[in-house]
Formats: structure tokens, C-alpha cells, sequence
């Protein structure tokens, strides 16, 4: 999040905001021999502070989430600060002889501006570098120009004060989770000033072993070889390199910067006949983000979860570009996930639906790399191991930075519905989004980690143990 300084008038007479209904003295007229001088203050957009006092320097960045406990008013339960600049007039009522009367207009989500009378070049429906144009409905008052329904709810109570029988008070609220911050009984578990669904981008120092390719260091013994001893003909050497937190990739190869903080985002690609599986993928994923209770919720810090249809190529390759994108800044790709048809080479939506998205190997050797951390392809058969290193397993792995997991053979899908479910399995828990969830059975000789090595221009595998995994499962199995 960039800092951003909003202005507002203080009124030098009643200490209210000159613009709002709290202020009732006219610019230029004297009270009680004081002239009615407003002054502007400068409010910062991430803390809601007073630039006097805020800690934020105008036009940084900001990453992740950061914990920032806010002041709920008990009458009408808003924001009592209001940071956002949000609208506190009444329709009907007069200010300064104008009647407040708001008007609903249609914005572009792409460039937040008025699509109709106001300077967007997007077009409704079409994809651009930054994403999908969409138009949203939004109510703007006539006085202030704010949004007249705005998401915050400006506060017009003052603490204290008595308002029919109820006196104003406040109870502040995490902005993570929504609990009460001070709750006696732990409903909030976050710390003011941290920051939640976020990495930072550090350069890791790892040492490789020059036989077997492993970390030397590996604390799970990946590498059994001693530095300086011969093995076979070949002396045991090692080699430093560094690595980025946010990409895995080699530090001196990404374009993160060091110290910065990216949010971790998940990307989901699916066919239409895979929307149902999608939906209930990505509503675990988000009810393990928000359940820190939840067993899977320390590997699963993903911030946000973009879904793309690619029913045909084009709309694969559009999604594939705005892969390390968010809100049109720079992220940490967490995740992709892609859930279609498949064999040992090439993707598709199947011949039902004529084949209108179908790529075989030279299409994703076409693809532009990624700084991906994890991909896991959910198609039957893309991890042949038969075909290992001529897979489209294999050729995404030259396309990303990370790891890719896929299935030998045939990939099923179990369902499990929330009336009846019969699942063994001691994860049974489903989303409050979700009447289903999904396990993915590969069958034939299981799931498949591919790892392309850029130096060695070669690709290596591993097999994983089990074959019946949820989708967050598949997601703590990478070793990142």
C-alpha cells in the first residue's frame, strides 16, 4: 500500500472538518471576535495519523497487511476516525444552501475512474496488462464528492456524548480478523504493527553440493556427501549461491528489492467445467487464511486469491502475463494452481467443448518465465514419468522458478458434500462458502515434484509420498 496524504480544512473556530455537517460557521464571519479561518491538515491513508505525528513518508510503499486496530463507534458502529475521506452527508438535507442529492455512476476497476464521464481509457469486458475491466455501481454525493455508501462509514458521533439514551463509545477493532482487539477472551490474535500475508524479500546464502546438487546444508540430510572426499572419481566441492525469499529464484536473476515486503498471492486457472472444483479449492484456501487455529494456516499465508476461466488460449496466455501482479504492483506469486484436462503433452478443455483452449509442449516453451514459488497442475497425466524431462510438467518447470507438482496418470477427483460425507481422512473441516470439498487422487505412480536447474539446463524429479491430497495439502508439500 503506497502512502497517500489526503488534506482536509480544520475549522479554526470549532476544531471540526469545515466541509462536514459538524461545522456550522461560514468562512469570513466573526465569532465572539474570532474570524472563521479554515486550515488544512494532511491525514496519512495508511494509519489515519495526522502527518504531524505519522511515522509513514509520503509516496512509499507499504506491503502486506499490517495490523491496524481501528475505533468503532457503538452508535453506528463506523469507523470513528475516518481515514477515508468518506462521506458524512444526509441525502435531502442542505449545506450551505445545496441540497445533498447523490447520483450513482459506473466506475472502471482497473483505473478507479468514472467510465462515463471521466477520463477511463479501458473498455468494459476486455483484458488489460493490469486485469479484467469490470464496471462497478457506486453512489457519489453531490457535496463532497465522496462515495455516498462508502465502505468505512464516516463517523458524525462524538465519544462521550449522549445520543437519545445511548452515550458514544468505542471499541477498537483489528483490521485483520474484525474481532475486538482487546478481547478478554483472545478473539484477536494479531499484534499491532506486524504484517499478515506478506514476504519480505531477503538474499538466502545456500550451499549446493557439486554431486548430488543438494543443499549441503539440508537439515533434512538431502545431501550425504563430505566436502573434500572423493566419490566415485569426482572430489566433493561446494558452491555458494543466493537465493530471494519472494521468487526463489537467484537473487542477481529476480527483480524484487531487497527489504521490501510483497504480498503473497495465489492465481487459480480453470475451465468451465471445473468452476465448481475452483470455488471450493479457493474457499479453503481462504478459511485457512483467516483461521489461525487452523493446522494449515503457518504454510498457507496467502493474502489474496485471483481466479481466471481460460476457456482458450488467448484468455491462458492473458492470465499467464498478469501472473506476479496485483493491484497493479509487483507481488510474491505464493501459488498457481491450474485445474483443466491433460495428458503427458499438452492441456485443454477436451474435445466437449471443441478443443477451444488445447497447447502442447512448443505453446509453453512460447510461455514467458515466472518468479512462481509453487505450481501445481491438477490435469491427468502432465507428470508422466515416462516422459520426464519432455512433459508439460517438465516444460512449465523451464518457466518457472520454483517447483512444479503433477500427477503421473490420471488425477481424480473425490468429492465430498456437506450432508453426506463419508471422507476418513481426520481434515474433514469445510468452508462456510462451500457445500463441497475436493481430495485429488493421482493414481498410477503418484504425484511428481519437477525442478528445473538453469545452469545445469537440466531437469530433475522426486516423487511424493501419498496420493490423496486437498488442495492446501498440495500447496504444504513444496519445500519453500
Amino acid at each position: 500500500m503506497e502512502c497517500v496524504v489526503s488534506e482536509i480544512e480544520i475549522c479554526n473556530i470549532c476544531g471540526h472538518d469545515f466541509n462536514s455537517v459538524l461545522c456550522s460557521h461560514t468562512k469570513g464571519a466573526s465569532y465572539g471576535g474570532s474570524e472563521c479561518k479554515p486550515y488544512e491538515e494532511k491525514y496519512c491513508n495508511i494509519c489515519g495519523e495526522n502527518m504531524v505525528y505519522c511515522t509513514h513518508e509520503e509516496g512509499v510503499e507499504y506491503g502486506g497487511v499490517e495490523c491496524k486496530p481501528w475505533e468503532r463507534c457503538n452508535i453506528c458502529g463506523n469507523n470513528y476516525f475516518d481515514a477515508g475521506g468518506a462521506c458524512s452527508h444526509e441525502k435531502g438535507s442542505y449545506y450551505g444552501g445545496t441540497e445533498c442529492i447523490p447520483k450513482e455512476i459506473y466506475v472502471c476497476s482497473i483505473c478507479g475512474d468514472n467510465y462515463w464521464g471521466g477520463d477511463c481509457p479501458h473498455s468494459e469486458g476486455a483484458w488489460y496488462d493490469e486485469g479484467y475491466c469490470e464496471l462497478d455501481k457506486i453512489t457519489i454525493c453531490n457535496i463532497c464528492g465522496n462515495n455516498y455508501f462508502d465502505e468505512y462509514g464516516a463517523c458524525s458521533h462524538w465519544k462521550g456524548q449522549v445520543y437519545g439514551d445511548v452515550e458514544c463509545s468505542t471499541t477498537t477493532i483489528c483490521n485483520i480478523c474484525g474481532n475486538n482487539y482487546y478481547d478478554p477472551n483472545g478473539a484477536c490474535s494479531h499484534w499491532e504493527g506486524n504484517s499478515y500475508g506478506g514476504t519480505v524479500c531477503e538474499a538466502n546464502k545456500i550451499t549446493f553440493c557439486n554431486i548430488c546438487g543438494n543443499n549441503y546444508y539440508d537439515p533434512n540430510g538431502a545431501c550425504s556427501h563430505w566436502d573434500g572426499q572423493i566419490y566415485g572419481n569426482t572430489i566433493c566441492a561446494t558452491t555458494e549461491k543466493m537465493f530471494c525469499s519472494v521468487c526463489k529464484d537467484e537473487y542477481d536473476k529476480c527483480l524484487h528489492i531487497r527489504g521490501k515486503e510483497y504480498k503473497n498471492i495465489a492465481y487459480y486457472f480453470y475451465i468451465e467445467d471445473r468452476k465448481e472444483q475452483s470455488e471450493s479449492d479457493v474457499a479453503d484456501l481462504i478459511t485457512i487464511k483467516e483461521d489461525e487455529s487452523n493446522p494449515y494456516n503457518y504454510k498457507n499465508k496467502i493474502y489474496a486469491v485471483v481466479k481466471f476461466e481460460t476457456n482458450n488460449e488467448q484468455k491462458f496466455r492473458e492470465a499467464w502475463e498478469n501472473v506476479g501482479k496485483f493491484n497493479e504492483s509487483a507481488c510474491c506469486v505464493y501459488a498457481v494452481m491450474m485445474n483443466m484436462h491433460g495428458t503427458p503433452t499438452e492441456i485443454s478443455n477436451g474435445s466437449g467443448k471443441g478443443y477451444s483452449l488445447r497447447m502442447n509442449i512448443d505453446d509453453i516453451n512460447s510461455l514467458e518465465r515466472k518468479s512462481v514459488q509453487r505450481l501445481i497442475l491438477l490435469q491427468c497425466s502432465v507428470g508422466n514419468i515416462d516422459y520426464a524431462g519432455e512433459n508439460i510438467a517438465s516444460a512449465f518447470a523451464k518457466k518457472i522458478s520454483g517447483q512444479v507438482l503433477a500427477g503421473d496418470a490420471e488425477v481424480n477427483v473425490k468429492k465430498y458434500y456437506k450432508l453426506n460425507s463419508r471422507d476418513d481422512a481426520n481434515d474433514q473441516f469445510f468452508s462456510e462458502k462451500s457445500e463441497i470439498y475436493v481430495r485429488y487422487e493421482a493414481v498410477g505412480n503418484g504425484w511428481y515434484f519437477y525442478k528445473y536447474d538453469l545452469d545445469e539446463k537440466s531437469i530433475t524429479y522426486t516423487k511424493l509420498s501419498g496420493n490423496s491430497y486437498r488442495i492446501y495439502q498440495l500447496i504444504n508439500m513444496f519445500s519453500v
